[in-house]
């Protein structure tokens, strides 16, 4: 990381407020103006390092002049979490996929190699960085994998995500089937409320 110019630079990671950090641990002086502007170099920034920056220049002169900058850090899709339902026939299951991307993840499903689509007891909702694949009246045929695909400009993820018979997730707690029970609660009310 490099830092230019006389101001010092502060960093509060995520819009943090409470919490900034000093970034000026490596200082450099240009001896050639640069048109009155300084600037914050940062060398191969990661994801974790965005969010709101400040610049505060002082002298003896004035009260010191402080300048906001929020950055934000684009980054390809990453599939953070999944959540299944294990739905007994005739009733709603319910799939869900979760993705960390800037810019905001477009989501599509797959079963097999068939991409999905709202009708025929699917319905497909899109909530931010958040899907949820809903089927409604869960037949013998409608178990097993479905494929849940993130993608922006700068890449795609995927992830398997299973529609288990009941009685068949593996290693699920009492607190992940109370999760897993709600998630089919809210997937329940929001067919209900679009009538899917």
């Amino acid at each position: 990381m490099e830092v230019w110019g006389k101001g010092l630079w502060f960093y509060s990671p995520l819009g943090n407020k409470d919490k900034w950090e000093n970034l000026c641990v490596v200082m450099r002086y240009r001896t050639e103006p640069l048109d009155g502007e300084e600037y914050l170099d940062i060398s191969g920034i990661t994801r974790t390092q965005a969010g709101r920056y400040e610049c505060k220049a002082s002298n003896d002169v004035a009260s010191p002049d402080v300048k906001y900058v929020n950055v934000i850090v684009n980054y390809a899709p990453f599939i953070k979490d999944t959540k299944s339902s294990d739905p007994q026939v005739g009733r709603m299951g319910v799939l869900q996929c979760e993705a960390s991307a800037i810019p905001k993840p477009e989501f599509k499903w797959y079963r097999d190699d068939k991409r999905l689509s709202n009708g025929q007891g699917i319905s497909i909702q899109m909530m931010g960085s958040r899907t949820l694949l809903l089927v409604s009246n869960v037949t013998e045929e409608d178990y097993g994998n479905y494929t849940c695909v993130a993608t922006n400009r700068l890449g795609i993820h995927n992830a398997s995500v299973f529609l288990y018979r009941p009685g068949t997730a593996n290693n699920i707690s009492g607190a992940v089937a109370v999760s897993q029970s709600l998630w089919l609660l809210l997937g329940s009310l929001t067919c209900l409320l679009l009538k899917c």
